[in-house]
């Protein structure tokens, strides 16, 4: 608890400089997007007579930090216990038990859920003048446990899957447009229909970029509906006569002509990079549908600290 106080100290004192305030001002500002966020997606109650001690948006705002901190729900709520800086922020008359927020998650949250705050995110952002010439999108794994690669390996254990996390971010601001999920392994291309359909819906890009594991004749179509120009690197096809590409006019061309900024794709590894390391690299929860949705916070949470 003494930890905590200091921490709290941070928040409070808007006279302090150095990291420790730094540190007050990015939590705030975290807080403060993730309610407005929040409130854009749920209504203040799930139903006129349900106990109206807690909005919605006040536990999803609750979960944000929970992700963007890598706590416990146990250990969000001794923060918020002990904070008057966030517990003001999120308005809060009192601090939910831990048990409030996981049945709040279970009952309320989902991928499809999630993925809608990161639209009135991004729908937010639009408003205040953000403009998408370029799109990157890739795919992701995120390990559902937290046991070390050295300790799997001298355990012999098997690897049973993951996470995969497939994003869309905006290229130069590196700003999450969409977000899709699955349980992998599986190929990029599995994911690749839904999470074009939800870009191209969301935003008018010139261009979009992805790398070999999109590779198929029909991103391009899709993409070329929407008004927007793609490049996808072909994969070469090995044959009796040597590698050759598979037919298609958008895989030829891509084949010959490289564009000068593609090497905005490298966006996507950016966003995805910045979100391990600032919101963790593992999952905590047990079951498929928890481990959807602790990932989809991930990818929330982090959108909105950028």
């Amino acid at each position: 608890m003494a930890q905590l106080q200091l921490f709290d100290d941070a928040l409070i004192d808007r006279g302090r400089q150095g990291s420790r305030s730094s540190r007050r001002n990015e939590l705030l500002d975290v807080i403060e997007l993730s309610m407005v966020v929040a409130r854009r997606s749920l209504e203040d109650y799930s139903c006129p007579k349900s106990c109206h001690t807690f909005t919605q948006p006040q536990l999803l705002g609750c979960l944000i930090l929970k992700t963007y901190l890598k706590l416990t729900y146990r250990g969000i709520v001794e923060l918020l216990e002990a904070s008057d800086g966030l517990y003001a922020a999120i308005g809060l008359s009192r601090v939910p038990a831990h048990t409030t927020l996981k049945e709040f998650a279970k009952r309320v949250l989902s991928p499809a859920m999630l993925d809608q705050a990161v639209a009135q995110l991004f729908e937010l952002l639009v408003e205040r003048g953000l403009v998408v010439r370029e799109v990157a999108a890739d795919s992701t794994g995120i390990e559902t446990s937290s046991a070390s690669v050295h300790f799997v390996s001298r355990s012999k254990k098997q690897r049973k899957g993951y996470v995969k996390l497939s994003l869309a971010v905006a290229a130069t601001s590196i700003v999450l447009i969409a977000a899709t999920l699955s349980m992998g392994p599986t190929n990029d291309l599995v994911e690749a229909r839904d999470l074009l359909w939800k870009t191209t819906s969301r935003c008018r890009a010139d261009w979009y970029f992805m790398d070999r594991g999109y590779d198929a004749q029909w991103p391009h179509t899709l993409i070329a509906a929407a008004g927007a120009s793609s490049f996808i690197p072909p994969v070469p096809r090995p044959t009796k006569n040597g590698p050759v590409i598979k037919t298609g006019v958008d895989r030829l061309r891509c084949a010959k002509h490289t564009p000068y900024h593609y090497g905005l794709r490298w966006h996507v590894e950016s966003f995805i990079s910045g979100m391990k390391r600032t919101c963790g690299s593992n999952l905590y929860a047990r079951g498929e549908a928890a481990l959807l949705i602790e990932a989809a916070l991930k990818a929330l949470a982090y959108a909105i600290r950028r």
